[in-house]
């Protein structure tokens, strides 16, 4: 009895688990690893700051905050895999000095479907829109360059998405590449710009 139970137990649990897949919009092209790297001698001083910009009365002051720190290590970490620049802690031993801004277009009313489709156990679809935004004024002395950088990736939940799982591969990793791969670009472009070396 006890294994008929844990047995219904774990099969339950892989039925909720896998019935979501994601789909990325692929706006933006995939910055690899070989396309940020940097031959530079000198390294570039950078340093960065970043803003949340959200509309959301859900998120307040320390949210934002959180959020902000959130942007910039990634930004951080885009920019340590290039090799091409030193971070540096204040914008006066900087090179380079970035100031952006992730503009949160989420909608917090997605959750309600997503619930509905997990009590349904998967058999009510639903989907919804993760969107990447972010804008950046970099300046290096007297140049300055604006980027504005947009992707997206949609996870649908329904029971048949079992299927284009393993297919498509996990929905909340594909949405941290998408994150991952914005900053990239950033940084991508940044180079191309002629910015950093």
């Amino acid at each position: 009895m006890r294994h008929g139970l844990l047995s219904a137990a774990l099969v339950t649990a892989i039925v909720i688990t896998s019935g979501c897949a994601g789909f990325k919009a692929n706006n933006l092209p995939i910055v690899s690893a070989t396309d940020l790297q940097s031959n530079a001698t000198v390294k570039t001083k950078i340093y960065s700051r970043w803003i949340l910009q959200s509309n959301s009365a859900l998120m307040n002051d320390n949210v934002k905050v959180a959020a902000a720190a959130i942007n910039k290590k990634m930004f951080d970490q885009a920019i340590n895999q290039s090799g091409c620049c030193e971070v540096v802690e204040s914008s006066k031993e900087a090179d380079v000095v970035i100031d952006g801004v992730n503009i949160n277009e989420n909608n917090a009313a997605a959750m309600f479907p997503a619930i509905i489709t997990g009590l349904s156990l998967y058999t009510i679809p639903s989907w919804v829109t993760a969107k990447v935004h972010i804008t950046a004024q970099a300046k290096r002395g007297e140049i300055s360059k604006s980027y504005d950088l947009q992707d997206s990736m949609t996870m649908v939940q329904w029971l048949p998405m079992i299927f284009v799982m393993p297919v498509k591969g996990n929905a909340i990793k594909m949405g941290q590449e998408v994150d991952e791969n914005t900053y990239k670009t950033l940084v991508f472009k940044l180079k191309a710009d002629g910015l950093i070396n």
